[in-house]
């Protein structure tokens, strides 16, 4: 696993419209040789709430209808099924009902960029200050063998207030909104609550393979048990985009001292017809305010060395939701 050094202070790349970075600087990676459970083996399954990520299993008919290069068939059609399966099941273990989940944003990825094709862009043009263009064409990503978590305590709440403005530039959902003559994706209010700290909010990635035809193989998604992370491995990562700033955490290698080190999983085999759900960030979590609740689940990509040698490529997709529960 790609981890960096505990000597790593500030880290940074640039992101262009299309999605992809420039060369990382001030990384000192540090990789390390760790075990990988099989989590479908696991005594306990694992959960949200206490491990940071969990597995869904449903068929749903409507995947294989969706083209899922198509920024606008992933919008329409993609985006609710996510946002109804995040609902259904954070409501099974939420005493607070939800206000709402909305899917903003996704990345398609694959190890062989031929395998899955290009991008379709929005066919909607946005406009801005009265001029029209089209949006920028995103790019097929190759799987992150970084161990790393996407948000961090100032990029979360920041994200969040984001998604109250009108979209950014490199926003997916921005081509939509802004042809429908809205302001923004969340209400205002609603949000600024949740900044308050009177609504809980929580960043969960909908992460699944795309290969109708092949389980995943190789170039599985692994997840860290939040259980298992000190926020004194955590170190911060800046992304800096045409017209924002992100952060990333980027994540050290356990001390050969610590007797709990980082405790791996993933899931063999994933199918089309499974879901696995990666907590991002969670305004109520143990790093972010000291409660049970687990914040985030670090993860990356890795090579599996059992893999066939004639492993098909991997074909997935991780849609960025926001959830916001209603004031207790």
């Amino acid at each position: 696993m790609n981890y960096v050094s505990a000597e790593t202070t500030e880290m940074s790349a640039r992101r262009d419209l299309g999605g992809g970075d420039s060369t990382f600087v001030g990384v000192i990676w540090e990789p390390k040789h760790v075990a990988v459970y099989n989590a479908r083996l696991a005594t306990s399954e694992m959960t949200l709430e206490k491990n940071g990520f969990q597995l869904h299993r449903s068929a749903e008919n409507a995947l294989q209808e969706i083209d899922f290069c198509h920024q606008d068939d992933v919008v329409d059609n993609y985006y609710p099924l996510c946002e109804k399966l995040l609902m259904n099941t954070l409501m099974k273990n939420s005493f607070t009902p939800i206000t709402c989940v909305c899917a903003f944003d996704h990345n398609v990825r694959s190890n062989d960029h031929s395998s899955v094709g290009e991008i379709k862009a929005s066919k909607q043009l946005t406009k801005d200050v009265g001029t029209e263009h089209e949006t920028p064409v995103p790019q097929v990503q190759k799987p992150a063998g970084i161990v790393h978590a996407d948000y961090t305590r100032v990029s979360g709440p920041r994200r969040l207030g984001d998604l109250s403005k009108q979209p950014k530039l490199n926003d997916v959902l921005r081509p939509k909104l802004l042809s429908q003559n809205r302001s923004s994706l969340l209400d205002p209010n609603t949000v600024q609550e949740a900044l308050d700290g009177k609504r809980r909010y929580a960043f969960i990635n909908v992460w699944r393979s795309i290969d109708e035809e092949n389980p995943v193989k190789d170039n599985h998604l692994a997840c860290i048990d939040s259980q298992t992370v000190d926020k004194r491995q955590l170190r911060v990562f800046r992304i800096h985009y045409a017209d924002r700033v992100g952060e990333n955490y980027f994540a050290c290698p356990a001390s050969p001292s610590n007797d709990e080190q980082h405790s791996w999983y993933y899931y063999p085999d994933m199918t089309m017809e499974e879901a696995l759900l990666i907590k991002q960030w969670d305004s109520e979590g143990d790093i972010a305010d000291g409660s049970e609740h687990s914040t985030f689940a670090i993860h990356s990509a890795f090579l599996d060395p059992t893999a066939p040698k004639d492993a098909p490529p991997r074909k997935s997709i991780e849609v960025r939701c926001i959830v916001i529960w209603d004031k207790e």
